[in-house]
């Protein structure tokens, strides 16, 4: 067993019960599931016509569908030595400007796209993501808006949120993100404590936060969000208690605890943290369930792989209705299921596809300026990978794989379908991490520490005896 004895009162374990198989199982490197297959499966592929080609596809069959559209702006003001994701580091105006512009001739290019094939999309969330949307000034975001109402009906959206970098803004700025429609936003903290904010090069002290925390600016929106990061060099399990209990008293409606990812091979100013400050991994399982305790001890709902939302919060509510799914972002409530990107990096998912974008700003540019969208990578879903994605998000968001369910929607027979998966599944059950009956697969209290060992069992591409390498972005 992993545990010495599973605490069936509440979802999560104590710390005091986890062993050594806990820990050696907890800290096997694999993917995190995201998209299924994962990025490093997609194959490279520049070609506009495809894309557009797929779009068609999409909306030919799923002409109203709910939508979720996500823009990617790369720009920051400072590194964060953690970052993985695709950013510049830029505060020539001009340069960003530039961007912005490009950025919305590639909205035009799309709106034009809808227009000519007659195409109405029913986008649902709005997304601004990066790099660091608030490093855009009021002007820039007001241009990208403006743009996106040709074709979005910003009245009819369920969630428009948007990343913003605290040291970046001031009371002012979340005037104009309420006027402009934004009606949630996430904060990136990471860790309240000086000792590591020095150390990733992220100085933002906790009264910053609690300043800009106040009344009047949760007046404005429907939700705060925070990111939290832990294995952060110079973390310990006593200093992350700390920026959890700083947490709770901040008191945001959804937080995400996000394992730090150090690759410095791919990512080369993660060089910039050295391997002797990380904590030893034996204390990483240590520092997520703690923190997960404090949490949903504090009245949080824990939402799939590692999202904690209050109670009254709409992805908790998901989470209790059993709809919770999951994108790009991470988990979501599930008002939509297929997304259209934009932006450097983006990545999309709509229908059978997927696609990403160039990360090469430069050709990012010279790709847009010249009327076609910069796809760098392609993947076509089969019917195999469709069915195997619905299972490994199931697992994943509701912790409940219907196999009567799969069975109706594929027109399959579940145990022939996956009789090798159910026969290693014999082995997770063994070890309390799942319970399997004739109907469901269980994900147990013990289990939801695993849930992504667990999904690998459905993965074709990488098998259990394969070693995963984290490919970046």
């Amino acid at each position: 067993m992993f545990i010495q004895n599973e605490l069936k009162s509440v979802d999560y374990i104590s710390s005091h019960n986890i062993n050594e198989n806990f820990i050696s199982f907890f800290n096997k490197p694999g993917p995190y599931y995201s998209s299924y297959p994962v990025l490093g499966e997609w194959n490279d592929f520049e070609d506009t016509s495809s894309y557009e080609n797929a779009l068609l596809d999409f909306f030919s069959s799923s002409p109203s569908k709910p939508l979720y559209l996500y823009l990617h702006i790369p720009y920051c003001a400072k590194l964060c030595y953690y970052c993985c994701c695709q950013i510049s580091i830029s505060n020539n105006r001009g340069i960003i400007n530039n961007f912005v512009r490009c950025l919305i001739k590639e909205i035009t290019m799309l709106e034009q796209f809808f227009l000519k094939n007659k195409i109405m999309p029913n986008i649902k969330e709005i997304h601004l993501g990066g790099g660091t949307p608030s490093h855009l000034t009021t002007d820039e975001l007001n241009s990208l808006v403006s743009a996106l109402k040709n074709f979005v009906n910003f009245e009819g959206l369920q969630e428009f949120s948007m990343e913003v970098d605290p040291r970046t803004v001031n009371f002012e700025h979340f005037d104009y993100y309420e006027a402009m429609g934004v009606d949630r936003i996430s904060f990136g903290i990471q860790d309240f404590n000086d000792v590591v904010q020095e150390k990733i090069n992220r100085v933002q002290p906790y009264e910053l936060i609690e300043r800009l925390m106040n009344e009047e600016v949760r007046d404005k929106f429907k939700g705060v969000n925070f990111d939290l990061l832990f294995g952060l060099p110079m973390q310990t399990r006593s200093s992350l208690r700390e920026t959890i209990e700083l947490t709770k008293q901040l008191s945001p409606e959804r937080i995400t605890l996000i394992k730090y990812l150090h690759i410095p091979n791919k990512v080369k100013h993660m060089k910039m943290i050295a391997e002797s400050a990380l904590p030893d991994k034996s204390d990483l399982p240590y520092m997520f369930v703690e923190s997960t305790e404090a949490l949903i001890e504090a009245g949080y709902s824990w939402v799939g792989l590692d999202h904690f939302a209050k109670q009254t919060d709409s992805l908790s509510i998901a989470k209790d209705n059993g709809r919770v799914y999951r994108n790009f972002g991470g988990e979501s409530p599930g008002y939509t299921k297929d997304i259209i990107s934009l932006g450097p990096s983006s990545t999309s998912a709509f229908g059978n596809y997927y696609f990403q974008a160039t990360s090469n700003l430069l050709k990012y540019k010279n790709t847009i300026d010249a009327g076609n969208f910069a796809i760098s990578r392609k993947y076509k879903l089969n019917s195999d990978d469709i069915i195997r994605r619905d299972c490994n998000f199931e697992l994943q968001c509701n912790q409940k794989l219907d196999m009567t369910k799969i069975e109706n929607d594929y027109k399959i027979s579940f145990q022939k379908y996956f009789g090798a998966e159910l026969e290693l599944l014999k082995g997770f059950e063994e070890k309390g991490l799942v319970h399997i009956n004739d109907k469901n697969i269980l994900v147990t209290t013990t289990g939801r520490y695993f849930v992504r060992h667990i999904c690998r069992v459905f993965d074709t591409f990488l098998d259990n005896t394969m070693q995963y390498e984290a490919h970046g972005t």
